[in-house]
């Protein structure tokens, strides 16, 4: 009796620790401060767990491949902190790395307790979780954008990239969610969901985001084990119907963008201007391939920087990349490249393999689609330099592998168990 209660007790405490970690991703929309406590308590309570209740880990270990990438990927972080950090003009570079190193070794704790102590999973309770905070998150979005006169919104945070990346992982559960429920319900949800989270996207003005997150609902829907051909090609016809509506209704906000964009590449093909938002990014690109390959055993932001100003001196096209210098190269690999060398790049490429390797060995298309988009606005930004977009990732990186995941394989063994009969 008293081994019983022990194990549901553990039960209960990991799946509340969860849960808490699951609120402070929508709570972030409102504040960036106190969910950000939220989450670390709860990550405590479960690493206290987890030392209370070692015997019960599970064996074999599960998941020890992203788990493993992900501690590789922060030691790189941290090693390089603890070799370069100072109190000097980028000190802001290392303090923020630190905090994204620290984040990412709690991720891999937290798959190693998630993913190897048996915890009651709740489906239904989840996926109505993930709607219901899908839709006050977006709506919350979208009344930002009609009601405060800001031309992208920013949610509770100083750049409109980190509400669309945080949004972007807080929509892709949430058509994970729609697309688990069955008959005419489903397509009612679907068109309600693209089109209110495509509307979401589109009042962040991230370029990225906007041009990525239709193909990311389309692989969802078309790798989601609950969606047969015939469901597709009708979800397929309603996605381009709401896509259409939403480009001709938000033709504006579009048009602002696109108009920009032209702009920065016609700047920088006719004058080598780099002080443009593209111009800048190709900038940034090719200095921090040069800067790495000076340092291909890492360096010091001081030391890159200094190189940054040499290249910018000699090369006036590359003039876009000193404002950025105390900040980072809007690219995540070529951000590692350049201050931590090859094991940086190493150990970050190593990290997006493994995601996508866990979400193919689990057949697990949230996963994928979520490292897919992880990797894609990692391309224009860097997304573990931001406390809050790296917070939300970890917490819907870990819910898609573990609890997902889980879902995926227990349906795996009831299938198993009825081909048995």
């Amino acid at each position: 009796m008293k081994t019983i209660k022990n194990k549901l007790s553990l039960d209960v405490v990991l799946f509340i620790a969860f849960l808490m970690m699951l609120a402070s991703q929508y709570l972030l929309i409102f504040d960036s401060a106190r969910p950000r406590k939220i989450f670390y308590t709860a990550g405590y309570v479960a690493i206290l767990a987890m030392f209370i209740c070692y015997k019960r880990i599970n064996k074999p270990l599960k998941n020890l491949v992203p788990m493993l990438a992900s501690l590789f990927l922060a030691g790189s972080i941290l090693v390089w902190v603890a070799m370069f950090k100072n109190d000097g003009a980028y000190w802001d570079v290392y303090n923020s790395y630190e905090t994204s190193g620290k984040n990412i070794l709690l991720f891999a704790v937290l798959i190693f307790i998630f993913s190897n102590f048996r915890i009651k999973n709740n489906p239904h309770l989840l996926d109505a979780i993930f709607i219901i905070g899908g839709v006050i998150t977006n709506l919350y979005a979208i009344h930002q954008y009609n009601f405060h006169s800001e031309q992208r919104i920013e949610l509770g945070f100083d750049r409109a990239t980190v509400a669309a990346y945080i949004i972007t992982v807080i929509d892709i559960l949430m058509l994970h969610a729609v697309l688990n429920r069955h008959g005419w319900v489903r397509y009612v949800l679907f068109a309600f969901t693209i089109g209110l989270t495509f509307s979401a996207i589109i009042f962040t003005g991230t370029r990225a985001a906007i041009l990525s997150y239709p193909i990311l609902c389309l692989l969802l829907a078309f790798t989601h084990s609950n969606v047969n051909k015939q469901h597709l090609i009708k979800m397929i016809l309603c996605l381009s119907c709401l896509l259409a509506a939403g480009v001709y209704m938000f033709q504006q906000p579009l048009e602002t963008r696109l108009h920009a964009l032209q702009s920065d590449i016609k700047k920088f093909q006719v004058s080598n201007n780099s002080r443009t938002s593209v111009g800048a990014r190709v900038a940034m690109i090719q200095v921090g391939v040069e800067t790495g390959s000076a340092a291909p055993l890492g360096q010091s932001a001081e030391a890159r920087n200094a190189l940054i100003k040499q290249l910018a001196t000699k090369n006036s096209s590359l003039n876009g990349s000193i404002p950025f210098m105390n900040v980072h190269l809007h690219n995540e690999l070529i951000d590692n490249y350049s201050l931590r060398g090859v094991a940086g790049a190493a150990a970050l490429i190593f990290f997006y393999l493994a995601l996508f390797w866990c979400s193919w060995r689990k057949r697990n298309p949230t996963l994928m689609v979520m490292t897919l988009s992880l990797i894609v606005y990692g391309l224009s930004d860097v997304i573990f330099f931001s406390r809050e977009g790296l917070i939300v990732y970890v917490i819907g990186l870990l819910t898609a592998m573990v609890f997902l995941g889980k879902r995926n394989d227990s349906h795996a063994e009831t299938s198993v168990l009825h081909s048995a009969r």
